[in-house]
């Protein structure tokens, strides 16, 4: 059972991994070594989540977030994790981010830190 349970994991990662980076290469350039706009982390820890990292804020505004979360519908045991890795903010910058659920977005994000335009942003 739990090699059954495996293959659907794995089957499953793949084709939401595959799903989000094609949502996100319509918002940004993917890069692992943070000369991008995110990466999308390519490792499969046998998790139902999905690990992201956003270098730059843009891809934090709600039509990002929401189309994000848009993908899980078809999923609904999974879930992504938005972390804020902007070069030059590690040291200053905490750490914070959002987690996208198929029902909800839980915001961890310390928008004192957050460029001005930034701070008001919302998800429904």
């Amino acid at each position: 059972m739990a090699q059954a349970e495996d293959a659907i994991q794995e089957s499953e990662w793949v084709q939401l991994h595959d799903l989000i980076s094609k949502a996100l290469d319509q918002f940004g350039k993917k890069n692992a070594f943070r000369e991008g706009d995110y990466w999308l982390l390519d490792d499969n820890w046998g998790w139902r989540r999905h690990q992201l990292e956003v270098q730059k804020v843009e891809l934090l505004r709600p039509h990002v977030i929401k189309a994000l979360q848009a993908l899980l519908v078809d999923f609904p045991n999974w879930d992504m994790t938005v972390r804020v890795d902007v070069p030059g903010k590690e040291k200053v910058w905490p750490g914070m981010g959002v987690v996208i659920y198929p029902n909800e977005i839980v915001d961890e994000l310390q928008r004192e830190f957050l460029p001005s335009e930034f701070k008001n942003i919302r998800y429904d």
